[in-house]
């Protein structure tokens, strides 16, 4: 594989990070059930890049996003957290953009379905970083990208910052087997009702070594 450079992002690229994880998260079942949720469906690819590019932004401003490069390109993406946000955090850094697309009660109902995933992980084991998010772009999945990030990227910046146990949460079973490949634990799983759809919730965490 040809030499990727782990980094924290830079602020000015915020919206070049929030297209990669669109990409890589176009199909993702815990963000396409909200599609019917928008004012209308085809909306969901600007919407899902606009809200991106701000979560990235909320991120590099507040907590860690990390990117792997090759050859000046960004192929891979993971936001990192210690604290929780709240939604004032999300208001300030422009989530008012998104309402034109969903509205502002629809938009609440997907922020609970996030927050009842997250207390999932927090119920089920102890943890002092997040892995919130790790994408990788559609044109290098499956070419071991994302465990060459985990390995060499994600768990020694973590590690550099005290992380003891790297917690994470996922909705596939596809990530599941990737993030067992890994060496992280599960620790439970459980299925999320969102109106009259329900996706499943698988929680991880991982015990890094000294």
């Amino acid at each position: 594989m040809e030499k990727i450079v782990y980094r924290e992002a830079r602020l000015d690229e915020y919206k070049k990070i929030g297209k990669v994880l669109a990409d890589a998260f176009m199909e993702y079942p815990f963000l396409t059930l909200i599609k019917d949720d928008l004012k209308k469906p085809e909306y969901f690819p600007a919407f899902l890049e606009m809200m991106e590019s701000l979560l990235t932004r909320l991120y590099i401003k507040g907590e860690a996003c990390l990117v792997a490069e090759r050859e000046g390109e960004i192929i891979a993406v993971a936001l990192l957290q210690q604290n929780d946000f709240s939604i004032l955090s999300y208001i300030v850094n422009g989530v008012i953009k998104l309402f034109r697309y969903i509205t502002p009660l629809k938009f609440m109902k997907y922020l609970d379905l996030v927050e009842r995933s997250e207390e999932h992980l927090k119920k089920s084991g102890n943890f002092d970083w997040y892995l919130m998010m790790l994408g990788v772009a559609s044109s290098v999945q499956g070419q071991g990208v994302g465990s060459f990030f985990l390995q060499e990227g994600i768990e020694p910046y973590v590690k550099s910052k005290g992380c003891k146990r790297l917690g994470l949460i996922t909705s596939t079973e596809h990530n599941v087997l990737f993030y067992e490949k890994n060496d992280y634990v599960l620790l439970d799983s459980m299925i999320l009702d969102y109106g009259d759809k329900s996706i499943g919730n698988w929680a991880f965490v991982k015990t890094l070594a000294e």
